[in-house]
């Protein structure tokens, strides 16, 4: 990719993704940052004392996300679980821009034929 698709391809994406954290963000307090910043002074430790000392089969197997629509029901599940609705009203716009930034990405790739004497892969 040339330096002109690669600046194409970041403006498309500041574009995408400017007002997504700006909805994202809006719940914040005046001054309040949307994630922490540093250490919490208040906890002694951020070590957890583990349940399970290994792990099984199950561990390794993890569900993934087809398109972008489950891509943003997980995500609305997962803040949910966490405590923080606010956000996942906001999963389906997150969802829609993971695929406009997909889309963007795909089109901004160069499409070469491959030589018919080079083995693909993939």
């Amino acid at each position: 990719m040339s330096s002109i698709d690669d600046k194409v391809l970041r403006a498309g994406l500041r574009t995408l993704a400017a007002p997504l954290f700006d909805a994202l963000t809006a719940h914040c307090a005046p001054g309040q940052a949307p994630f922490p910043l540093g250490p919490n002074p208040r906890l002694a430790s951020y070590y957890t004392q583990r349940t399970r000392t290994t792990m099984g089969f199950d561990d390794f197997l993890v569900p993934s996300c087809l398109d972008a629509e489950g891509f943003g029901a997980r995500l609305a599940a997962h803040w949910r679980a966490h405590g923080h609705p606010e956000l996942a009203a906001h999963a389906p716009q997150v969802a829609e821009a993971a695929r406009a930034m997909h889309a963007l990405y795909v089109a901004a790739r160069p499409q070469a034929e491959l030589s018919p004497y080079v083995y693909q892969m993939f």
